[in-house]
Formats: structure tokens, C-alpha cells, sequence
């Protein structure tokens, strides 16, 4: 875990070490991609095939998918220290736009692959709930820990990826 973090030196908070290391990012994104059908690509665009694909993962149709978003997930976190971690990281040799950059792709953290994530995405580890935002209910840290699997209780925490677990 400890090469999961990164010190914010600015605020002496822990950031994701994805949201500054592009690299990791990239990789984190890839394993979603793989794992859970990360997508569509550009979001904009009908992507009809893609989310009739999710929507059979899901067993509702593929207009219902359409509103299963990560932008309204419970793994999806836009606290206000996730987003400036993600400014931050996005910041080197680019300080100015960092800020357009995250509110064009309304960027958030995913906190089940770990990497920056566009709210008009999904995946098939979609989970109803979010966003995390500062406002949650029962979560007023901003310390960041990997979660490895379990909820705040330490109980394991069962995912339904594609109806298998």
C-alpha cells in the first residue's frame, strides 16, 4: 500500500499515487478496460453496441445502462482533495489548464481500479450510490486508503463483475 500513496506536499495530504503518476494511470485504466468493459471510448457519440453489451451484463436494456454512469457510482469519489489531487498531477507543464481538463472529462477517482475516470463512463463493476463527494454521510477523512476489497468495518466486500463474484 505504501507505493499506492503519494504526499501532496502543498497540503500534507495523501493523494493516489494514479492520480500523479501517468504511467500507473494508464495501467490501472487498462485493467479496467480489460477486467470490466471501461468505456465507451468517447462518450459523446450513441456507442449503441457498447452499452447494449453492458446492458446485457446487467440484465436490463441498453437504454437503462445508459444512466448506470461512473459519474453515479460508489466507487466513483470527486471529494474536493481527490480533485486537487488529480489538478495537481495533471499540472506538470500544464498548470494553467488542469482545472478545464478536469471539468471537461468531470474527472473523478476510481476507487475500485484506482485511476482518473470520466463521469460519463461505466464499467461492469458499476455499484449504485455515488459519487463520493464531501458532503457523504459517514466519511469526513480526507486521507486516502486503498480499500483492498473491504468496507470501513474491515468486513469483505462482495462485487458483482458481469454476474459472477
Amino acid at each position: 500500500m505504501a507505493d499506492f500513496m503519494m504526499e501532496d506536499s502543498q497540503r500534507g495530504d495523501t493523494c493516489p499515487k494514479a492520480t500523479g503518476d501517468v504511467t500507473l494511470n494508464l495501467q490501472n485504466r487498462g485493467k479496467a478496460i480489460d477486467k470490466a468493459d471501461y468505456g465507451p471510448m468517447d462518450p459523446n457519440k450513441p456507442n449503441d453496441q457498447f452499452w447494449t453489451k453492458m446492458g446485457r451484463r446487467w440484465k436490463v436494456s441498453g437504454d437503462e445502462a445508459k444512466d448506470m454512469l461512473c459519474g453515479n457510482c460508489a466507487a466513483f469519489n470527486q471529494k474536493q482533495h481527490i480533485i486537487d489531487c488529480i489538478e495537481e498531477g495533471l499540472g506538470d507543464g500544464m498548470s494553467d489548464d488542469a482545472m478545464e481538463v478536469v471539468d471537461a472529462g468531470d474527472l473523478g477517482f476510481c476507487e475500485m481500479f484506482d485511476f482518473k475516470c470520466a463521469a460519463k463512463r461505466t464499467c461492469a463493476a458499476w455499484i449504485v450510490g455515488g459519487p463520493i463527494t464531501d458532503g457523504a454521510e459517514g466519511d469526513d477523512t480526507d486521507e486516502y486508503e486503498d480499500a483492498e476489497g473491504s468496507d470501513d468495518d474491515g468486513a469483505e466486500v462482495e462485487i458483482m463483475i458481469g454476474g459472477k463474484s
